[in-house]
């Protein structure tokens, strides 16, 4: 007896099939018999939509979209089918709504049987230069024979009004005896990051409706467990609110895919708080990260400015979503004093057009009548492709710093002021990342060199 299947549909373009089997038949008497070791024959074709997939296979949030072919061989018994054959994807696309994930140019070649699925290749890049390689073995039914490792190279994945930057990394997806492990090993490129102005008014809660299958897609993310070390060795710049620092560190990220749980600490390199007209030293700059995901880092940055006759002290603290400031000073003054003495510390009249802007920009963000406004800095530094450019202000003298990455881990930065011989070029090399060789060469001619060692504790 045989079987054909031909067929059209929006999911499913076409599909072809037929099968094949022995049986017995008699007419008088009537006998119909189909034995359950009787051998079966057959094949199918198809041609899918990917999106057919999504709610199939793809938890919500996930979107898949292409062109997928299949093809099928069938044999085996009645009893027990054996179904075993290749699956392809070509040009496809792939979206994590959540945490705007994409993947272009998708490329899957993989084949599969009753017992498993083995990925031949599997490819995408970013829309730029990142690219993404995976291959392995997904087991049905035996997890612990599951083992596929995937590559990531210089990817784009962070695009957004808050953050944007590249990551590398070598991950692996491997089998136990209660479910699957992700691990593996991240290292961020450059990374930017944008402190949002704080919202003026409250977020009215939204009545959330759960999708028909969320269950489904959360049971599935929960059997993956997450056990991934993030380096970020530098080059994590955060710049709002005043602050333009660069950071490094290092991040754990354990829990599951439906909770994943981010702990750690990135402490600041190098940068500067500038705000109300004036320059502050970092004392302390420390983004705690405390296990929300999105990532939302806790801030506790101290920034300090010597004053005529007290050091004042800007304190910034709080979710990165809502930062607090306060003030603080030493001798231990009322924050309103220190404010005044920050403010008004220096005559009015004697303020140069640039302080005079800062110090407007400031007072209308800090007094909720506006956000950050137009930063000229900011601008020049995308058009350039400058990591860090600074214009520092004391008294009548103006000095203009640009600084930029040569490699990973050699930084260069340039100093000039109004001043005869006032330029001056510093080179920093990172040896290891807690040794540092810095040297220092004036348009005077004087030189000079340090080796500078840090420990995190």
């Amino acid at each position: 007896a045989g079987v054909s299947v031909n067929g059209t549909g929006d999911a499913i373009e076409t599909l072809s099939g037929q099968a094949s089997f022995p049986v017995s038949v008699s007419l008088m008497p009537f006998e119909f018999a189909l034995a359950e070791d009787a051998a079966l024959s057959g094949q199918v074709n198809m041609d899918a939509d990917a999106g057919a997939v999504n709610k199939i296979l793809l938890p919500p949030g996930h979107i898949l979209r292409g062109g997928i072919q299949a093809q099928a061989e069938i044999a085996g018994s009645i009893a027990a089918p054996d179904i075993s054959g290749d699956v392809r994807l070509n040009g496809g696309e792939y979206e994590y709504v959540e945490y705007g994930v994409q993947l272009f140019d998708l490329q899957l070649a993989a084949a599969f049987d009753d017992e498993r699925v083995q990925i031949k290749t599997f490819s995408a890049h970013d829309g730029e230069n990142g690219r993404l390689n995976g291959t392995g073995v997904y087991d049905f039914s035996n997890a612990g024979a599951s083992d596929i490792d995937l590559t990531i190279t210089d990817y784009h994945l962070f695009d957004s009004d808050k953050a944007d930057g590249s990551v590398s990394a070598d991950l692996s997806f491997t089998g136990q005896a209660d479910g699957y492990l992700l691990g593996g090993d991240i290292r961020l490129g450059q990374i930017d990051v944008i402190i949002p102005e704080r919202f003026q008014t409250s977020i009215p809660e939204l009545n959330i409706v759960k999708e028909e299958g969320a269950e489904q897609g959360t049971d599935m993310l929960e059997a993956v467990a997450l056990d991934i070390d993030v380096q970020a060795d530098n080059r994590v710049f955060v710049r709002g609110w005043g602050l333009d620092a660069e950071f490094g560190g290092e991040l754990e990220v354990t829990g599951t895919l439906a909770d994943p749980q981010i702990s750690g600490a990135l402490s600041a390199e190098r940068g500067r708080y500038e705000e109300f007209g004036r320059r502050f030293d970092l004392a302390r700059a420390d983004l705690r990260f405390q296990g929300q995901m999105p990532p939302s880092p806790y801030f506790d940055i101290v920034a300090t400015a010597q004053l005529e006759e007290i050091e004042a002290n800007v304190n910034l603290t709080g979710e990165f979503d809502n930062p607090d400031i306060s003030f603080s000073s030493v001798p231990s003054l009322p924050e309103d004093e220190v404010m005044a003495r920050i403010l008004f510390g220096e005559n009015l009249s004697n303020i140069t057009p640039f302080q005079a802007v800062r110090l407007k920009q400031t007072l209308d963000r800090f007094s909720g009548r506006g956000g950050g406004g137009f930063d000229p800095l900011g601008q020049l530094r995308a058009i350039t492709g400058l990591d860090d450019i600074s214009v520092d202000t004391e008294g009548e003298e103006t000095s203009v710093g640009v600084g930029k990455y040569l490699t990973d881990d050699v930084y260069l930065e340039l100093e000039k002021g109004q001043g005869e011989n006032s330029g001056a070029a510093k080179v920093q090399i990172e040896v290891t990342p807690d040794i540092s060789v810095e040297s220092e060469v004036g348009e005077d001619a004087r030189a000079g060199a340090g080796v500078l060692w840090k420990w995190d504790y």
